[in-house]
């Protein structure tokens, strides 16, 4: 009897094919009527796994209990038969790029009696730099890009986010990290999608294809949501250094980026020094060899992970270069507008505590009434 394939896609992180998750549960019902299991129900869940797996709890801001099984939670239901036999399984998370070989291993071994295929989508390292700046600011991060850039790209790699970067975005090390417990080079499927292509898109086709499913009639796309922007960055960036660690704002921050995305439709991108470019392309040719000599299952072609020039098309330069243009008048009135509506929302939930505590009051004097009468008719 063959093996039930598991297709793991990895990311990489801000490899823009967090899309796929979604996906899944999106077409969940329909995958499961073509033999294919998704055990993750929401997005979170494979989230929650990938995190108990790379024991991340205390960054993420969870407690150890909040995650704790996840991973063989969602391998257990990976596992389970249904009304037919499932010829596939499949899971998305791109934060088990950065996982280390003992937690590969820990998880590959979790997987036995599947025969595992790991998908990796790579895109170019500009790109790749601003969207892990974005991320870090948005995990409460308060560096400008250009220091961010500078210590990442730093020879000695010794800073806490040089290694926090590395260690999910440096192709050769991430993929032989895979490669090295999986046995096989090529079951490792790396996607470097075209420029302009759809990254979620053409991720799923290769994910497709390798549990046999028409990607045509299951559409996954990247999510139309704008990034944000330079001027939403920059307030998020100057809130994170006043909290100076204060509390634990995870939610408040994902809140308050919603607050500001409404703000600066179409997010403007945000750019890296061209001075960048010639050692960023080295990397792109480092990243290039590193999938020629690893034998690897290649969809697209290495030459797209060359960042684009600087002096772009024209007049308009390369995304990644594009210059930050927001002031300070700008971060202002974002950051005010921002208040206001959170203002407005915490005092709607104020006032909605404070009816809920009124309600809880009045209950606790009911209960106690009838604990008295209850005790005098025992009597």
């Amino acid at each position: 009897m063959s093996k039930r394939r598991f297709v793991l896609h990895i990311g990489l992180e801000h490899a823009g094919a967090d899309g796929i998750a979604a996906g899944l549960v999106e077409h969940r019902e329909r995958l499961a009527e073509l033999g294919v299991r998704s055990p993750a129900r929401t997005p979170d869940d494979s989230l929650r796994a990938a995190i108990e797996m790379r024991r991340l709890h205390k960054a993420w801001g969870f407690k150890r209990r909040e995650v704790e099984g996840a991973w063989s939670d969602l391998v257990r239901r990976a596992r389970k038969q249904g009304a037919t036999a499932h010829a596939a399984v499949v899971v998305s998370e791109e934060l088990l790029a950065g996982a280390s070989t003992d937690q590969v291993a820990l998880l590959l071994d979790s997987l036995s009696g599947f025969e595992v295929h790991v998908v990796a989508t790579l895109r170019d390292p500009a790109s790749q730099l601003v969207d892990a700046w974005a991320g870090s600011v948005r995990a409460g991060g308060s560096l400008s890009l250009r220091r961010y850039a500078r210590r990442v790209l730093d020879s000695g790699r010794e800073t806490a986010e040089a290694s926090d970067f590395w260690a999910a975005q440096d192709v050769g090390p991430v993929l032989a990290h895979w490669r090295a417990e999986l046995k096989r080079a090529d079951r490792l499927h790396v996607v470097v999608p075209a420029p302009g292509q759809d990254r979620t898109e053409a991720t799923w086709r290769t994910i497709a294809e390798l549990v046999g499913v028409e990607a045509e009639g299951l559409p996954v796309r990247e999510p139309a949501r704008a990034p944000l922007g330079p001027v939403g960055l920059g307030v998020l960036r100057h809130v994170n250094r006043a909290v100076d660690d204060r509390a634990q704002v995870r939610t408040s921050r994902l809140v308050l980026d919603e607050q500001l995305r409404t703000r600066e439709p179409g997010g403007a991108p945000v750019g890296l020094s061209p001075e960048l470019h010639d050692e960023l392309c080295e990397l792109a040719d480092t990243w290039g060899k590193a999938v020629a000599e690893g034998g690897y299952d290649l969809v697209g072609d290495t030459a797209h992970l060359h960042p684009a020039s600087p002096l772009g098309v024209g007049t308009r330069p390369g995304a990644p270069y594009a210059a930050d243009t927001s002031t300070t008048e700008q971060r202002l009135a974002s950051a005010t507008d921002a208040l206001a509506d959170l203002l407005v929302e915490t005092t709607r939930l104020r006032e909605q505590t404070t009816e809920l505590e009124a309600k809880v009051a009045k209950l606790a004097r009911k209960k106690a009434t009838l604990k008295a009468r209850l005790a005098a008719a025992i009597s």
